[in-house]
């Protein structure tokens, strides 16, 4: 009885061991060959001024060119539209612009939308003064009328040194842990001075291209030239007339930052700064000849971030420009756009000063 039944045992195993490589190689024939493919849809904000300076309005997707890496793409869609934006605004309260303390008030409360836009798209603002410390003034708020009472009497002059790239860090931190919508900007009000930031120009530069939050800075201060590198150039006063037409609701905007506008205090090296770091996040920086004309760059700044071109394409490659790093499945390879207007002699006098020079994707 006990080998019958061991025998017995020994037929069942053989039989379940059978089943299962039956069943293991059904399943080998019938797995789906798996298929990888990539789709990559790059978005390009764009923000376009005119001769002018007036944010321009009215261009369509013929009047682009865009270039990834030198080749030429094709632009898929392009929009259009109306965000709500999460603005950080960092004003310099430093000894160096003492005197520029009302214009930098009145600025700030420029960039405040109508009633009625603020109903419908729900912007927020948060406040951060510059100082030998960085100081989170109001925390993100949609109560325009709060801010209208409390920023005269928080925005007040100190005596100290400017701690000008902590700020920087410390308001797009604030917008990346604390902002409710997706679009966020930094409007910066300063004379382009650092002389106390624990932080350096190289180790802002590098966290600013990561952190994708455009910044724009008004520079306000007298204007001066580099000795001997810029020769001598008149200076003419520029007024803010606003624009009458269906661009109406942008004021003129002083010229884009070029080697004739530099301004700033005693450090020389704060418009360079600047100008250095608002190009790594996509925006740019901004000249008041006069004090007075602040609230109105600032007030246009706002608006075109506000209303902005969306550019769409799908990325084509040369395979004969890969260099060493895009040849590693997962390694992270810079990519350079170059956009233009075109044709551009009908674009002449035309500036694209808000949009993102480069972007890493995995290969």
């Amino acid at each position: 009885m006990t080998i019958k039944w061991v025998g017995v045992f020994l037929l069942a195993t053989c039989l379940m061991i059978c089943e299962m490589r039956a069943s293991v190689s059904c399943a080998q024939a019938l797995a789906p060959v798996r298929i990888v493919a990539k789709v990559e849809l790059v978005q390009l904000p764009v923000i376009i001024f005119d001769d002018k300076g007036v944010a321009v309005t009215s261009l369509k997707k013929n009047d682009f060119r865009l270039f990834d890496d030198g080749v030429e793409q094709r632009i898929l869609h392009l929009e259009r539209e109306r965000v709500a934006v999460s603005f950080v605004i960092l004003a310099d309260v430093s000894s160096s612009m003492r005197s520029k303390i009302p214009f930098v008030q009145e600025a700030a409360l420029s960039l405040l939308d109508s009633q009625e836009q603020q109903e419908q798209y729900s912007d927020e603002y948060s406040v951060l003064g510059i100082g030998t410390r960085s100081k989170r003034l109001v925390p993100f708020t949609s109560d325009q009328g709060d801010l209208e009472r409390r920023l005269p009497l928080l925005l007040t002059p100190t005596n100290e040194s400017t701690a000008l790239f902590d700020g920087i860090w410390l308001g797009v931190k604030t917008a990346q842990r604390n902002a409710v919508n997706e679009h966020r900007a930094m409007i910066i009000i300063t004379d382009g001075g650092d002389n106390h930031s624990r932080y350096n120009l190289a180790e802002t530069k590098k966290f600013l291209e990561e952190a994708d939050i455009p910044i724009f800075a008004v520079m306000a201060g007298p204007s001066f030239e580099f000795p001997s590198i810029f020769p001598a150039q008149e200076k003419k006063r520029t007024r803010f007339p606003t624009e009458k037409g269906p661009n109406s609701q942008f004021p003129k905007l002083p010229t884009v930052f070029g080697d004739d506008d530099y301004i700033g205090p005693a450090e020389r090296r704060g418009p360079r700064n600047m100008k250095t770091i608002t190009e790594a996040t996509g925006g740019g920086v901004f000249t008041a000849r006069d004090e007075e004309d602040l609230p109105r760059i600032v007030r246009t700044i706002g608006l075109a971030v506000r209303y902005r071109y969306v550019l769409a394409y799908q990325p084509i490659r040369d395979p004969s420009s890969k260099d060493s790093r895009q040849e590693n499945v997962g390694d992270h390879s810079l990519h350079k756009i170059h956009l233009e207007l075109y044709p551009r002699e009908k674009f002449a006098g035309y500036s694209i000063p808000y949009y993102k020079r480069s972007y890493h994707s995995i290969e």
